[in-house]
């Protein structure tokens, strides 16, 4: 069973890759490790006909990590994919991650080069404010996919790659992974090569979490006041807000990443759930906001 770690930042972009790399991938299952004891990436990604394996409420660099490896010798001992895909916590360091796979791989447990999304849009913002794990994440990934360049000029992607590609042993593909081609898909599944690994003595991530279910807007406009003044930190500040929720008789995906937020229909989705990740969030105001009807 070969192990491919995709890493990012909070919102950067992991599960909308992984929906892309399941047209590719044929034959894999999904680890993913939600911030909270919330499902809304099983939700997101139960189109991809994959088998997801969850671990909430915990990340698996540091109070999941005896669960971490437990759930990945089970998953290697019974269903034995060709493939198993791990998608961790936006507040994950990727090098403690593969420090715990480490003490598992055997015979039939191999670690692939690690993938990390990088958010084009964020980039500068989450090195100030996060550089430790932003840096953590990127030195310790084989491939650097940036996010969100689908109508990016090819001069600021190269700016932006300019950014990072000196300080990082592994490749940053200038291409969105969308323009991919076979040749693309199969060379981001390479070996593990442990040289350049950089070990973290970051201080472990911890963000506040609120989860909301069943949230319904009576219309698209309350919506979209609702997540203008969640953007603005009216309420906390906010640095992930990702979900379904209900609008009149549609169903609705949420995305907030940093002040930035989206609205695309979701009417091929039916569970509904609303997670915001943040700091110093106040949630009286916020289980106000999700009740409005």
């Amino acid at each position: 069973m070969d192990i491919l770690l995709l890493s990012g930042f909070l919102g950067a972009g992991k599960t909308t890759f992984l929906q892309h790399l399941g047209k590719h991938l044929p034959d894999y299952c999904i680890l993913e490790n939600d911030y909270a004891k919330a499902n809304v990436d099983r939700t997101l990604l139960s189109k991809t006909n994959k088998d997801i394996y969850s671990l909430e409420d915990g990340c698996i660099c540091c109070s999941k990590q005896t669960d971490f490896a437990d759930s990945v010798l089970t998953i290697s001992g019974t269903v034995d994919p060709p493939y198993l895909v791990i998608e961790p916590t936006g507040l994950g360091y990727l090098s403690k991650i593969i420090e715990n796979i480490k003490p598992i791989q055997y015979d039939n447990i191999h670690l692939l080069d690690p993938i990390t999304i990088v958010d084009y849009f964020t980039i500068d913002e989450t090195i100030k404010k996060y550089g430790d794990l932003f840096w953590d994440q990127v030195k310790n990934a084989g491939h650097i996919l940036l996010s969100k360049t689908e109508h990016v000029s090819s001069e600021n992607i190269d700016k932006a790659i300019g950014k990072i590609a000196p300080h990082i042993r592994g490749r940053v593909y200038k291409d969105h992974y969308s323009f991919f081609s076979k040749e693309d898909w199969n060379q981001i599944l390479t070996p593990y090569d442990p040289q350049g690994f950089i070990s973290s003595n970051g201080p472990n991530m911890s963000m506040e979490t609120l989860v909301f279910e069943n949230v319904v807007f009576h219309d698209f406009q309350a919506l979209g006041v609702t997540l203008q003044a969640i953007s603005e930190n009216r309420f906390g500040t906010v640095i992930r807000g990702k979900g379904l929720c209900k609008v009149a008789s549609y169903i609705a995906k949420i995305d907030l990443v940093q002040g930035k937020w989206n609205i695309t229909p979701a009417d091929d989705l039916e569970e509904t759930q609303l997670v915001f990740v943040g700091e110093n969030l106040d949630k009286n105001a916020f289980s106000i906001l999700m009740q409005r009807k």
